[in-house]
């Protein structure tokens, strides 16, 4: 049987960012398994891209997703199910056989469903991580083709938790430093121009204040630097955040 390249870790330890960021400097394919409790979702990635997402969970089902947007009346949905339990078809091709949905319309909800449950996946704050390196078997039936670093960027706009990602880059004295990288262009020009004042001088506590956005927003922002490579820690008093790393039988990943 051949052994996979496995790289495990712990959302409470290395929040979901920055696990990708690590990945995403090594450019290699492989499945993302993150696991609490009894709950699953996955994310499928490929030359730099996030190209699907999936999850075990009823509540971002396809139906569930169907339902709580009006695309679905729960009639429609009783009889869908009905149908998908007898004859043994996906959900998508039952809704198709009965002309709810367009092939088209299927494959926009599929993706915008596949995104809620990408974008949910940057709120876990616990849970086990494992990457298996290598491509995956099989196509998916709708592909985001999401390139990693906008994946992160749009995944830390929507974390709830700010006070987390403050606490990753540590103490409120902590100081910045700008790294030059192509990455910055992701960012809206008045972002860009915050991003200057990261000046190796200003302490994390000030620099959240002087941004354009309210103070969690401008929070935001300094973390998404980070994440990307655009920001490193110089010096900070009272401690700062963990190492990132990944323990594998082949040696290590992190930074």
């Amino acid at each position: 049987m051949e052994k996979r390249f496995e790289y495990r870790g712990d959302l409470a330890v290395t929040p979901l960012a920055e696990v990708l960021a690590t990945i995403h400097r090594y450019r290699v394919p492989g499945v993302l398994t993150l696991t609490r409790e009894n709950r699953i979702r996955k994310i499928v990635l490929d030359d730099g891209l996030v190209v699907a997402a999936g999850s075990n969970e009823r509540e971002v089902s396809l139906g569930m997703y169907l339902l709580r947007n009006g695309i679905l009346k729960p009639e429609a949905a009783r009889e869908a199910e009905a149908r998908r339990t007898r004859d043994g078809l996906r959900l998508g091709q039952i809704l198709l056989q009965m002309g709810i949905l367009t092939p088209e319309r299927l494959n926009e909800v599929i993706g915008a469903q596949t995104r809620e449950i990408l974008w949910g996946a940057f709120d876990w704050e616990e849970g086990e991580v494992l990457f298996e390196i290598g491509p995956r078997q099989g196509q998916e039936l709708v592909r985001l083709d999401l390139r990693i670093p906008e994946v992160i960027l749009e995944g830390i706009r929507r974390t709830s938790d700010v006070r987390r990602l403050v606490q990753r880059l540590g103490s409120g004295q902590v100081i910045l430093e700008r790294v030059a990288s192509p990455l910055l262009a992701l960012f809206a020009p008045a972002e860009q121009a915050y991003f200057q004042k990261a000046d190796g001088r200003t302490p994390l506590q000030i620099l959240c204040t002087r941004g354009p956005g309210t103070v969690p927003e401008n929070a935001r922002l300094l973390y998404a630097f980070f994440c990307l490579g655009l920001l490193r820690r110089l010096r900070s008093r009272g401690g700062g955040a963990r190492k990132i790393q990944y323990k594998t039988e082949g040696g290590t990943l992190g930074k």
